[in-house]
């Protein structure tokens, strides 16, 4: 597959990769960690060929095809969703340009020219690469992978400027998923994910044949579908044949053991050292002195056993300033965006009081985010009020990153310019504490990764004085060692929280208060988050209320109710995929007839082209039936 062989890379005097080396071979599955900023992301890219390392070889086989899923997209925002997933894959995008142009000089020239031969070699060829690559499917392709990671049919055709950052990242995903490859990287893709939409994505990468190379913070997750851990070192990688907990027990149980060799090795030599210096001026004990100093010097050396990574614990805390009894309070609080007919919550009533942490849990685009926006005063209200305690001082931390960040500053420079009374010794001290050392506090913000980014971004709102702090998925391309800091650092902060996340696991024993968004109306569920997982989160995307005593004849109802209809449902998308099937068969036949240029000296040939036509009008057809037999099926 790929083989990085004796890499060395750096940032200013950040050293990366040193005589770095790992092969990857084909049908792994790896789970690749390792702490922010120790190089996961630039590693990914240098095997993309995005950057080039400073020395050292990046060797691949002939057959290794790379897709790459990164962690910030970039889209035309004016272009379709199902436009932007076509033209962004690599082999429809060529094969897009060559028939644009080639359909160009069709228009020029007429049918009689000695040029027209050459352009119908050309189209041949064209369709040939098409056929070869499977093209003509690739929208059904392309719908299929939109539709598991939780877009609509009607979704499709809507420009991605209306998609939220969440839906701009799963869309980043499934183009790297319709990419060709056979080695995939993935710089974590479950960010922005739902349950059923996270789920989707575990199958997918468990059905398929594919080697791929897995950064996730969701340590369920990387379980699940990986069957190799990968910790990454300037020097290389150390791998491990089992799930994450597996290999973290080992790994500390070494790291316990080679710190115990320490200790006592420091308390041997601490001892002779002793006895040295005691005898060293006494002409009777030269000889030994001398002998035990040269034992010393031989002795092989133990080091002292780096802290593992994963073990630190947070030595930062968010500045707080004392508060009222009430942080905040919605009365019948209604939004609608002005382009949208439906409200996206309506009369939503919450009360918050100083110290409370709430989930505020829903399914993804129910408007969560908004919500927040509104509390923090970035949207104002359609109807309704907000009323804040007279001490409230809330921080806000947004999913996306270009919001708060200037890309041209550098990150010290970005921290000082928000904090210009903040010395530089004390700039750099909060830095350290997110892992910014050296440096790498004078790397540019454009040129961040996700999790250095929003490592600046938590640094930033650390030091502002709050009491109240709105999060909207803080989790978002952090590692496991962060995120835990993270976690356990809000658990200490003795103000109010509202956070939005998608990581279960990084809101239990934390939110003592669940609120749910869903079908524009908020609701208080009554309970922390540890009872809401236990009680309600299989009912988070269920309308209406069933009485417990009648609730397991229903649902045992239900399940046959929904056996028979997936049943139904897969049998008439297997019939609709064979029609299918036929007539994209009989339409790359034709197009090979259409190649030859005798073709067009039948006398039959423009009643041939009619049906050849109609054959689209058909396939437009089926193909939309497709479409919602699928989004039906789930």
């Amino acid at each position: 597959m790929i083989q990085f062989i004796r890499i060395r890379h750096q940032f200013g005097s950040t050293i990366l990769f040193d005589d770095f080396s790992w092969h990857i071979k084909p049908n792994q599955k790896i789970g690749l960690i390792g702490p922010n900023g120790a190089g996961k992301t630039t590693l990914f890219q240098i095997a993309y060929n995005l950057i080039k390392p400073d020395s050292g070889e990046v060797i691949k086989t002939r057959d290794t095809s790379i897709s790459l899923f990164q962690q910030i997209p970039n889209f035309n925002p004016n272009l379709s969703v199902i436009e932007t997933s076509l033209i962004s894959n690599v082999q429809y995008g060529d094969y897009h340009k060559k028939k644009e142009s080639l359909d160009k000089e069709f228009d020029s020239i007429s049918h009689d020219s000695p040029e027209f031969e050459k352009i119908l070699q050309k189209q041949s060829e064209l369709e040939d690469f098409a056929n070869a690559s499977d093209l003509h499917t690739i929208e059904n392709r392309a719908k299929k992978i939109l539709s598991g990671l939780g877009y609509k049919q009607t979704d499709f055709e809507k420009p991605v400027s209306s998609f939220s950052p969440g839906y701009q990242h799963r869309l980043a995903l499934a183009i790297a998923l319709l990419n060709p490859h056979n080695l995939l990287l993935l710089d974590e893709p479950t960010n922005h994910l739902d349950d059923v939409s996270k789920d989707w994505l575990a199958n997918y990468l468990l059905d398929s044949k594919i080697t791929f190379i897995l950064v996730t913070h969701d340590p369920e997750f990387l379980n699940r579908v990986t069957d190799t851990i990968a910790e990454l070192s300037s020097k290389g990688v150390l791998e491990f044949s089992g799930s994450l907990e597996d290999f973290l027990e080992e790994k500390n149980e070494l790291h316990a053991k080679l710190a115990l060799q320490f200790k006592k090795e420091q308390s041997y030599i601490e001892k002779r050292m002793e006895w040295i210096n005691r005898f060293r001026a006494q002409a009777t004990k030269a000889k030994q002195v001398q002998s035990a100093v040269k034992k010393l010097e031989k002795r092989e050396k133990i080091e002292s056993p780096e802290d593992i990574f994963w073990n630190k614990k947070p030595d930062y805390s968010f500045k707080y300033i004392s508060c009222g009894k009430v942080s905040f309070r919605l009365e019948k609080a209604t939004f609608q965006y002005a382009s949208n007919k439906h409200f996206t919550f309506s009369n939503a009533e919450m009360e918050v009081s100083s110290g409370d942490k709430i989930a505020l849990v829903g399914p993804n685009g129910a408007g969560k985010s908004t919500l927040m926006r509104c509390i923090k005063g970035e949207y104002s209200l359609t109807s309704g009020n907000i009323y804040f305690g007279p001490k409230t001082n809330t921080g806000y931390f947004s999913q996306t990153h270009t919001e708060e960040l200037i890309p041209e500053l550098s990150v010290i420079s970005m921290l000082l310019k928000i904090y210009p009374n903040m010395s530089e010794v004390a700039a750099r001290t909060l830095l350290g504490h997110f892992s910014f050392t050296g440096d790498s506090v004078f790397k540019t913000v454009k040129n961040l990764s996700g999790g250095e980014q929003s490592r600046l971004r938590l640094a930033i709102l650390v030091e502002n004085p709050t009491n109240t702090l709105l999060l909207d998925e803080p989790t978002n391309h952090l590692d496991m060692v962060t995120r835990n800091a993270l976690k356990l650092a809000l658990k200490e902060y003795p103000g109010s929280i509202c956070i939005i996340s998608h990581d279960p696991d990084f809101l239990k024993d934390l939110c003592n208060r669940t609120f749910e968004l869903s079908g524009g109306y908020l609701k208080d569920l009554n309970c922390d988050f540890n009872d809401f997982l236990l009680y309600h989160k299989d009912e988070l995307y269920d309308i209406g209320e069933i009485e417990k005593k009648d609730k397991p004849k229903l649902e045992y109802q239900h399940r046959n109710q929904e056996k028979n209809k997936i049943k139904r449902l897969q049998k008439e998308i297997d019939t609709i995929e064979s029609k299918i099937s036929s007539l994209e068969n009989f339409r790359r036949e034709f197009e090979v007839r259409m190649s030859d240029s005798s073709f067009y000296s039948s006398p039959n040939y423009k009643k041939e082209l009619l049906e050849y036509d109609n054959s689209k009008n058909d396939l437009d057809e089926l193909n939309r039936k497709w479409e919602e037999l699928s989004i039906e099926l789930g």
